[in-house]
């Protein structure tokens, strides 16, 4: 997601109530890049805030703790600038513009929402009866790691610690007997700790017999 903070410099340092704020929607967890349109011998500098109240923006340094939101690998400055909101919650977001004659500030106002993962669990291939099943887990939205819980509707299975989507594992222990099996995810918690216990569709796992030799008679 590119938001973008429309700057025109002007020969005034704005204070907070000159300078419009431009809201925008993001996903707690997830990054978004804020950008300004570029103009030739102008420098940018970001800072972020996670409280407003009684400040005069256009002198008060960022105030926003590391812990809630920070800049991607430290990067504040140049026309854009990645922002990771670790917190739901409201930040302000302020870059200023200096050219050899004076500067200018403009201000963004940033909602991070706490959203929510989703995962599928993907049809997998069949086997033999005596053989490991491949399971694929794709994920969505949010940030992890997570944890997935998937059920056979008797036993529930939890892998924890996943860092990327797809995920692939071995389902131990794959059923030995042929014939077919479903399977769902029923739980899945991120990185933040965002619960999502809506079950998904159940997959069919197919346990094929081995092949069955017979003897080799001589005519």
């Amino acid at each position: 997601m590119v938001l973008r903070l429309l700057l025109t410099l002007v020969a005034v340092v704005m204070a907070l109530a000159q300078a419009r704020a431009q809201a925008d929607t993001v996903c707690a967890g997830e990054t978004s890049i804020w950008a300004v349109e570029e103009a030739p011998g102008v420098s940018y500098y970001w800072e972020l805030y996670n409280d407003v109240e009684d400040l005069n923006l256009a002198v008060t340094p960022g105030n926003c703790p590391p812990a809630e939101a920070y800049f991607v690998d430290g990067i504040n400055t140049g026309d854009s600038v990645n922002v990771m909101c670790l917190a739901a919650g409201t930040y302000f977001i302020k870059v200023t513009a200096t050219d050899s004659c004076t500067n200018n500030i403009k201000v963004g106002k940033i909602v991070a929402l706490p959203c929510m993962s989703e995962a599928v669990l993907l049809e997998p291939a069949p086997v033999c009866a005596g053989d490991t099943a491949l399971f694929t887990f794709e994920i969505t939205g949010g940030v992890g790691p997570w944890s997935v819980t998937y059920t056979d509707g008797t036993i529930e299975w939890t892998i924890d610690g996943i860092l990327a989507s797809p995920y692939t594992f071995q389902h131990i222990p794959t059923p030995t007997v042929p014939g077919t099996y479903q399977y769902w995810i029923t739980r899945l918690v991120n990185g933040i700790g965002i619960v999502n216990d809506t079950p998904s569709d159940p997959v069919t796992l197919i346990v094929k017999p081995k092949p069955v030799t017979s003897p080799i008679f001589r005519y």
